[in-house]
């Protein structure tokens, strides 16, 4: 039973490190960002998760991050916050395949496997993609994400 549990555990981190390097494959050729894959980052003090981050080196390379994940324009507060050098953060949940897509909601109940959080910074110009393992990580993302969301607009 234990080496089951064990093969079943190894397969579920080879999915979840294949979802991560198929992101980062998917965006690391494009000119005008950088694209990072990080591992292993803190949730909380139990929990941490691999992350994916698109920043945009240039204006082209934010054109084409604001095409590629749906990032809408600023409303005049907002912008004028961000002129200020105030960061604005949104956060969107949407498909791990392709995190430009939503998600499917049956009921109300997201399938965690088939999906991942969508972080955006205004200010950086970036992109964070966090793929959660289970439903305690997708509720400490959602958390982390609503904290940044909160810090930003004091």
């Amino acid at each position: 039973m234990k080496r089951l549990f064990l093969l079943l555990l190894l397969l579920a981190v080879a999915v979840v490190g294949q979802a991560q390097s198929d992101l980062y494959e998917r965006y690391a050729g494009q000119p005008g960002v950088k694209v990072a894959s990080v591992t292993g980052f803190p949730l909380d003090s139990s929990s941490h998760v691999d992350v994916i981050l698109v920043e945009a080196e240039d204006d082209a390379g934010w054109a084409w991050m604001r095409q590629e994940f749906l990032i809408v324009e600023l409303m005049p507060e907002q912008q004028a916050s961000l002129r200020e050098g105030d960061d604005v953060v949104f956060f969107a949940r949407r498909s791990r395949s392709n995190p430009r897509d939503g998600v499917t909601v049956v009921g109300d109940k997201v399938d965690v496997s088939s999906s991942c959080y969508v972080g955006i910074s205004y200010l950086q110009r970036a992109v964070y993609i966090f793929c959660a393992e289970n439903e305690s990580q997708s509720d400490a993302i959602a958390t982390l994400l609503v904290k940044k969301i909160m810090h930003n607009s004091k």
